[in-house]
This record gives C-alpha cells, structure tokens and sequence, in this order.
C-alpha cells in the first residue's frame, strides 16, 4: 500500500473536495511514512474506509493505484531488464519465460488463463491457516482491517504497472478476492487484461 504521504498527496492530486480530504486525514494529519506501522496502518485503513464512503469506485481505483509502493524501486530496474528479453514475444511465451525469473515473489504467480486475461495470485497464510494481507505496510499488525477490497487497488496498482513493463502492454487491473473481503478464507487475486 500507499506511504501515507504518498496517499495524501494523491488525494490533492485527482482534486478531492477538501471537506472529503479532511475527513479522510481527519485525527491521522500528523501521520508521516516516518510513523510506526501500526499508526501507518490504522490511518491507511481508516482512509480507505472513509473513501469508500464518499469517492466512487473509479476514484478510489485511479488513486490507489498510483500510490504503488514499487513505482520507481529497485523491482522496476529488474522488470525493465526483463522487459527487453520478453520484448516482441507472444504473451504466452511471456509468461513462460516471467515464471523462470522475475515475474515470480513481489509480483505473484502469473498464470494465463484461455480468456488471454492473466491471473495474479499473491496468497499469504497465517499460522492460523487464514489468508493475510501480502501488503508490508500493514502485515502483521493488529489492527481492525476495512471489509472491502478498496485497500487491495494499491497492490492491483503495483502488478498493473510492473507487468505494463514488463509484458509491453496496456493492462487494466481487477480484484477478484481479498483476505478483507473472505475474512481471510481467500487469498489475494487479481486479474489483469491486455487493454487494446
């Protein structure tokens, strides 16, 4: 997910009301990426909720989504290598080739699906048995979770950006499950289609 600097910033730019605004950072103005990751965590959970209230679906999406925590890391270095190696194959060889190296950890398990459309696992379990949010912002912390998948379109952002690179095309991003939503009895997926 999201630094929370990252998400505030994005919040002014794609021009939410300030009202809105407010009420999202509202008692979580002095969270920085600097504060410990339990107060990172309540406040990007409490944002997402209140943006789930008072932002339509698209909104939330084209947010969260730029707020992919490997835009620009040291993962995209490795994706652009990868890139030029894949680079005018067919997508099938793509991610053939993607499940020999990289497109592996970080960025799931890739599986292309006879629809062309490509299914993104990120399944984490507990010692319990139950899924767990992949996300390292907020694993392992003990706080209330949000009921809905609106969280998870920052993880979506960061597969939909790595594999536009990575595979050279245009991809929309899909939740299909969450461990928020299932209360942990479904993993993290995601399908990604080819955009023509």
């Amino acid at each position: 997910m999201a630094k929370p600097e990252t998400l505030k910033s994005m919040l002014e730019k794609h021009n939410v009301d300030k009202d809105i605004i407010n009420t999202i950072n509202n008692g979580y103005e002095n969270v920085t990426n600097k504060s410990t990751k339990k107060q990172k965590a309540e406040y990007l959970f409490h944002a997402v909720n209140e943006m789930d209230k008072s932002l339509d679906k698209d909104t939330c999406k084209e947010i969260l989504e730029e707020c992919a925590c490997t835009i620009g890391s040291s993962l995209e270095k490795k994706v652009r290598q990868f890139a030029v190696k894949a680079n005018g194959l067919p997508l099938k060889e793509q991610i053939k080739l993607g499940k020999l190296s990289i497109l592996t950890g970080s960025m799931g398990n890739p599986i292309l699906r006879k629809d062309n459309t490509i299914l993104v696992n990120l399944a984490n379990v507990d010692k319990n048995g139950k899924y767990v949010c992949p996300c390292p912002q907020v694993s392992g912390v003990g706080t209330e979770k949000p009921k809905t998948h609106t969280y998870c379109l920052c993880c979506g952002g960061h597969l939909k950006y790595q594999y536009e690179i990575a595979l050279g095309r245009k991809l929309d991003v899909k939740v299909q499950s969450s461990p928020f939503e299932s209360n942990g009895k479904k993993p993290c997926v995601f399908i990604l289609t080819v955009v023509e």
